[in-house]
Order: structure tokens, then C-alpha cells, then sequence
């Protein structure tokens, strides 16, 4: 079997966004409810947070919905089967008439859906909390959206001058994080809480490193790369990032109806 055909990836799409509707309502629903009582909670100042010396409702809102976004774009693949039941749904995912990379590009793609409901969720959060402050009569009621925008222009503005390694480093780990997500989705058969069981092993993983490695200085940490070096290391995590992936597509088709608590 061809492992990519347009048409037959296309009906897929459409099978897969049908019967998964339902998921992805609630998905919208749920961001949109939350941050609209948290954008309302703390720019009507029920609850106070002061920032440089002066109560912000603002602050929270945007960093409450910041850990959203960054949470499902890094969080993301491991909720490849979040929107399935049973062993019922998996084995009507099994028996559909389409290749397996066919079928792990759809449920890859689930927080690529998500995202966008997400941010149309963040839009109706914002003009809900606008509309209560104007109506309450508040004082500098703005857009949520007004104050991301000006600090990505402020961030935008400070860019050249950022530290290059950081900016390379939180790039990595981004990247790197979203692979082991992605891996740790189909490893565990939990696919529910598959990004808590994902989200523990980083963290053991992270500290077996870290006790391994207990020559590790601070002078190391402020350490400026060369080009070279730079290009080297991210060379060395993007292999890993393709083995990452590789690796998920392989447990993937290793799928079971019923199994261990591990695609092993």
C-alpha cells in the first residue's frame, strides 16, 4: 500500500474530524470558559496582583493564557488519542482503510486542530471581559490582545541583542520536548494521562542526567558557542528529535487493542 495518498489521507481528515467533534467543542468550550473567568477575575481586580509596584490585572491574564498556548504546542502530540473512548474507537482506527502514516499524521495532527480553537477561544475571553469592564464602568480597560502585542514588540525590539545561545537553547528544548511527547503518546497505553506519564519520565530522565553529569560547572552555563559549536549541538539534537519521532511512528504501529501497559 502507497504510504501517502492525498485523496485517501483527505477522507481520512474528514472521518477523523467528524466523529471527533465532539472533542474538539469541548476543547473550545473549556479554554474559552477558563479564561474568561480568569480574565474577568483579575481585571475587575476581584483578585490583585501588583507588578513594578502597581496592581495589574493584565499581567496574569496574558501569562495564564501564554502557558496555555506553550503547553499544547510543546504538550501536544501526546494527546494523539485523547479524543477516543474506548478500545472500540482504537480498533475502528485500526480497520480503517488508510496506510499507517496516513493515520499517525491525523492523530498527530490533533493539536495543530486544537491550537487554532484555542486561539478564537482566547479571542472570545478577551472581548467577554472587555464588554464586563466597560460595562462595570473600569478604569484603562484594554484588549488582553492589546497588551500581547505590545510586549512582542517589546521583545521584538530587544531580539538583537538577546544572548544567542538562549535563544538557540529554549529553541532546542522546545523542539527536543515536543519529540518526547510525541514518543512518550505512543509508548504508554494510557493514552489519557499519557503526557503525565511522559511529563514524569522527562523528569526522572532529567535528573538521572543531571547525577551523572556532577562535573558540570557554573562557568560552563555562561559559556558563549561558536558558530561551530552551535550548529554541532543542534545537529546532535536533531538527530535525537528524528529518533524521537521515528521511534513514535513505530510504536504506532505496534498499536493493540489489548495490551501491556507499554507498545512494547
Amino acid at each position: 500500500m502507497i504510504q501517502f495518498n492525498l485523496n485517501r489521507f483527505g477522507k481520512l481528515a474528514k472521518w477523523s474530524l467528524t466523529t471527533d467533534k465532539g472533542f474538539y467543542v469541548r476543547g473550545l468550550l473549556n479554554v474559552f470558559v477558563v479564561l474568561s473567568l480568569f480574565f474577568i477575575a483579575f481585571t475587575t481586580h476581584f483578585f490583585r496582583i501588583n507588578v513594578n509596584g502597581h496592581n495589574d490585572g493584565y499581567a496574569p491574564c496574558l501569562a495564564s493564557a501564554m502557558i496555555i498556548f506553550i503547553i499544547t504546542v510543546v504538550t501536544g502530540p501526546a494527546w494523539m488519542f485523547s479524543s477516543m473512548k474506548g478500545k472500540h474507537d482504537l480498533q475502528t482506527l485500526l480497520m480503517l482503510p488508510a496506510s499507517n502514516f496516513e493515520k499517525y499524521l491525523m492523530r498527530y495532527s490533533t493539536w495543530m486542530i486544537l491550537l487554532p480553537l484555542y486561539i478564537v477561544a482566547f479571542l472570545g475571553a478577551d472581548l467577554v471581559q472587555y464588554l464586563v469592564n466597560v460595562l462595570r464602568g473600569g478604569e484603562h480597560v484594554t484588549f488582553v490582545t492589546t497588551v500581547f502585542i505590545d510586549h512582542v514588540s517589546a521583545l521584538l525590539a530587544r531580539l538583537p541583542y538577546a544572548s544567542r545561545n538562549l535563544l538557540n537553547g529554549m529553541i532546542t528544548c522546545v523542539f527536543l520536548f515536543h519529540s518526547l511527547y510525541a514518543l512518550g503518546g505512543t509508548f504508554f497505553r494510557s493514552h489519557k494521562y499519557s503526557w503525565v506519564m511522559t511529563t514524569v519520565s522527562i523528569i526522572v530522565l532529567s535528573m538521572v542526567i543531571l547525577w551523572l553529569s556532577p562535573e558540570s560547572s557554573e562557568g560552563s552555563v555562561n559559556k558563549e558557542y561558536t558558530t561551530m559549536e552551535l550548529i554541532a549541538w543542534d545537529a546532535l539534537y536533531g538527530a535525537w528529535f528524528l529518533v524521537n519521532f521515528w521511534l513514535s511512528y513505530r510504536l504506532f504501529c505496534r498499536q493493540q487493542v489489548i495490551g501491556k501497559f507499554v507498545n512494547l
